[in-house]
């Protein structure tokens, strides 16, 4: 009798981890192609939050514990990110860091500069903070706080307490997401922040709203000021 492909154990850990990667996935495709960035950003939107919400039901159910918490902390993340990404301190310690640790490039796409018509525009605007405030929060922290930081305290992960601490999976994890963000040291402070939400509220979708607002803010920070480096 031939063996499933897919344990269900498999199963859980997919569903955790699939809209994550494919967003990776994706993110490395958009600037691969010169003027199709807007197009590309709205398609590798619709497609992981497609799938999140496909799979929505393997994730805990929302929850508002801690969210007054969460949205002090998302405030304080949004002015952490902008001053210390722009004090640039990274910049030197980038280069004695292994590649992986390098943080990747970014776009940078200004759509009043490179999109002409203003219907067009305010449409890519609109899809580019629902990505940033809304997608990029679900799927990051049901892979990193909602996976991850379990996962690296017990491979059957879903029996392991939301805000369980171990030294290991709170620096593995601040580490590795720092890394996926070219803004390192501003990644690292922030990550660590919303990691400790999670050890005082016990409560994934805590992490999810001050990732929102964090990101809700930056966005909003990016589009008034025009620094467009930050998106």
């Amino acid at each position: 009798m031939p063996r499933p492909v897919f344990t269900e154990q498999g199963r859980r850990i997919s569903a955790y981890v699939a809209p994550f990667a494919l967003f990776l996935l994706l993110t490395t495709l958009e600037t691969q192609v010169a003027g199709m960035y807007p197009w590309l950003y709205a398609g590798k939107i619709v497609l992981v939050a497609g799938l999140w919400w496909w799979l929505r039901d393997r994730y805990p159910r929302p929850s508002s514990g801690g969210g007054g918490s969460a949205i002090l902390v998302g405030i304080a993340g949004c002015v952490l990110w902008v001053v210390v990404s722009g004090l640039h301190l990274e910049e030197p310690l980038r280069d004695k860091l292994p590649d992986w640790l390098s943080g990747g490039a970014r776009a940078a796409f200004n759509p009043f500069e490179q999109i002409e018509s203003p219907a067009a525009r305010w449409a890519f605007l609109t899809i580019r903070m629902f990505g940033l405030a809304v997608v990029v929060p679900l799927v990051e922290e049901v892979f990193w706080r909602g996976f991850l930081i379990r996962y690296l305290i017990a491979d059957d992960f879903e029996q392991v307490p939301f805000g369980t601490f171990t030294l290991f999976s709170f620096v593995v994890v601040t580490i590795l997401f720092a890394a996926v963000h070219l803004e390192f040291l501003a990644a690292l402070l922030w990550g660590a922040a919303v990691n400790g939400l999670l050890y005082r509220t016990k409560n994934l979708w805590a992490c999810v709203v001050a990732h929102t607002t964090t990101n809700l803010l930056l966005g909003i920070y990016v589009v008034t000021a025009g620094q467009w480096q930050l998106w």
